[in-house]
């Protein structure tokens, strides 16, 4: 009698651990298969919502969006493009210097450098506000880097004195200086400065940095290899391997958003992601990658 219920209670046992063992099998199967599908949601290939192919014979040496989905292109490094969005209405500009680093992240102006040592500020019809700023004309001062924050100042980023600076251009007046920004073993290169929503971004080699509207270090995130970057609602975009990437500063995580078909630019606000690929620009509806 005593060995029966011995059995028994063995035999209960082991069914009561093959139950809890099944059970989690089930959880785990369960939570695979959410990450499987929110992967699968972020992720994807994107519908064409719309296409607009440049028709110019020239090579396509950098590539900007505004807030009213106007396309704006350098053509052969020496003449800048502007295509409307509503009316397809091509400007066009032009001072026969070499032109680059196009910036059209400020809404009602855009930026670029003319001839490597001069800045130039357009507004939206491609008309110069004002006369070029000569980034060598102080000697205290010489950026490399450059970011338009109004009519009066520009954050400039000085590779030499390893620093950001607010830089009143109308005065020729340094405001406020970062600390030395590169690490202590290294001279690393940046190739980006973005100022948005009082929020600045240096963008590095391998990382990011985010500083406040006072030039105050807030967050340094790894950033790996990257075609290019983008800000907009607080996160940066990032393009690498025919993938967008959305990185998330405050815990330094990346999210794959978008695979396309290849690409040599691309740039969105909130209505548009625009792609860059052979000459013609794909539009999708960014709404999906946010």
């Amino acid at each position: 009698m005593v060995n029966i219920i011995s059995i028994h209670s063995h035999c209960y046992k082991c069914r009561k651990k093959s139950i809890i063992f099944e059970n989690r099998m089930k959880s785990f199967l369960r939570i695979l298969i959410c990450v499987v599908v929110l992967d699968f949601g972020l992720a994807q290939e994107l519908v064409t919502v719309d296409s607009i192919r440049l028709e110019t014979d020239g090579q396509i040496t950098d590539f900007g969006t505004d807030d009213f989905n106007n396309i704006y292109f350098i053509k052969n490094s020496t003449e800048l493009n502007k295509i409307d969005f509503k009316t397809r209405e091509i400007k066009r500009f032009s001072n026969r210097n070499i032109l680059e680093n196009l910036n059209t992240q400020n809404m009602l102006q855009l930026t670029l450098t003319s001839g490597f040592f001069n800045l130039l500020i357009l507004d939206n019809q491609l008309n110069p506000i004002q006369d070029p700023i000569d980034l060598n004309s102080n000697s205290d001062f010489s950026p490399t880097l450059t970011a338009l924050v109004d009519n009066n100042y520009i954050w400039g980023y000085d590779q030499a004195l390893q620093r950001l600076v607010l830089w009143n251009y109308r005065e020729n007046k340094i405001m406020r200086q970062s600390t030395i920004l590169n690490d202590r073993n290294s001279s690393e290169f940046f190739s980006e400065l973005v100022y948005y929503s009082n929020k600045i971004y240096l963008v590095g080699t391998d990382r990011i940095l985010r500083l406040d509207e006072f030039a105050g270090l807030e967050k340094v995130v790894s950033l790996g290899e990257h075609h290019q970057v983008e800000v907009l609602g607080g996160h940066v975009y990032y393009a690498k391997d025919e993938r967008i990437y959305r990185l998330d500063m405050s815990n330094g995580q990346s999210v794959e958003v978008a695979l396309v078909e290849g690409l040599d630019f691309f740039s969105l606000n909130k209505s548009y992601l625009f792609v860059l690929k052979d000459k013609v620009v794909y539009l999708y509806d960014s709404q999906i990658i946010f």
